[in-house]
């Protein structure tokens, strides 16, 4: 699972991601980072392999001018600096930042993301992440060199709006069809003001402030730590003025309540085992609490019960920097019971 951050407002973009992310890139991910703005027309992207420390080594975030932009942390799952995100469609349109699985999908999602990624080609786009040996999990395009799903997603959305004209109609085509348990925001170089997403079955919050609007796969990366929690079958456009929202296509049933006790049953394993990950309570906690037969909101209840226990002053979160299989500096964040 990958860690992400959106901002549109009345401020220069940039350094409200940066702080979010900092708060945020350790959860799950803190292997890959980026970053993209737009202004006047135009998206400014960088990304790295390594955390937040590296990326800060090659960028400085005065060369990423305007107010509306995206940034990402994904976690320690292969590829170079080009699987990093943000994802620029090859027209240099759209730009896109997700977070998620395959989930209950997988096992039509690699096909439907391979014939997607095979129609851009033949439709003209190109793709930076080919790459080849990576696991089998990954989309296989013609030629044989894989390449990252959310890179087939990207150059889907900017297909279609460059069709379609409609930010909104291009998330929904594309995003409808394109099957995985996920949360993607997507920004438009001439729609500066607005940010798209779409999200299936994950966690996504959004709040508003007199400087804008800030989104987040989890409250931890809002400004005040909590803000509202957006449908977890939906597509939208929010500015700061406007929230727009439309059911995403059909979707199995999913069930976002907490189980009872779980707080307690969390907090219990995080006193139990110091220094575990998110990851870990997830696995271990959350999953067998879950209904099977529906869409499993594990991802979404972790960051729910871990946004309560952190709001509540029950638990800790610790940084350390790791060394990620691709051999770059990480970072994770361990959880610790306050007291311990």
């Amino acid at each position: 699972m990958c860690v992400w951050s959106a901002y549109t407002g009345g401020k220069p973009a940039a350094p409200e991601l940066w702080e979010s992310l900092k708060k945020i890139e350790g959860i799950w991910a803190g292997f890959y980072t980026g970053l993209v703005t737009c202004s006047e027309g135009k998206l400014y992207h960088g990304k790295v392999l390594g955390n937040t420390r590296i990326w800060k080594e090659k960028y400085d975030l005065s060369a990423f001018p305007g107010t509306c932009g995206l940034i990402h942390s994904r976690t320690n799952s292969g590829g170079d600096e080009r699987w990093s995100h943000p994802f620029v469609g090859s027209a240099g349109k759209v730009a896109l930042i997700s977070q998620g699985c395959s989930g209950i999908f997988k096992d039509r999602a690699k096909a439907v993301f391979e014939k997607w990624g095979n129609e851009m080609l033949e439709a003209g786009k190109t793709f930076s992440s080919g790459i080849f040996g990576l696991p089998e999990r990954y989309p296989v395009l013609a030629g044989g060199a894989q390449v990252h799903s959310a890179e087939v997603a990207v150059n889907a959305v900017e297909y279609w709006y460059e069709k379609l004209g409609d930010p909104m109609a291009a998330i929904s085509k594309a995003c409808s069809d394109l099957n995985t348990e996920s949360a993607t925001c997507f920004i438009f170089a001439d729609r500066p003001g607005i940010i798209g997403f779409a999200n299936c079955n994950q966690h996504m919050v959004y709040c508003r402030s007199r400087e804008g609007v800030h989104l987040s796969i989890t409250a931890i990366g809002l400004p005040d730590g909590f803000g509202m929690e957006l449908p977890c079958n939906c597509v939208g456009l929010i500015s700061p003025t406007e929230l727009k929202l439309e059911k995403l296509g059909d979707r199995y049933e999913t069930e976002t309540s907490l189980p009872h006790g779980l707080l307690k049953l969390a907090l219990d394993y995080i006193r139990n085992n110091p220094g575990c990950l998110l990851a870990h309570v997830t696995d271990a906690v959350l999953k067998p609490l879950l209904p099977a037969e529906k869409l499993n909101y594990r991802a979404g209840s972790a960051y729910r019960v871990l946004e309560t226990l952190l709001a509540e002053r029950l638990v800790k979160l610790v940084p350390e920097e790791k060394t990620g299989g691709a051999g770059a500096p990480g970072t994770v964040y361990r959880i610790y019971a306050n007291g311990q």
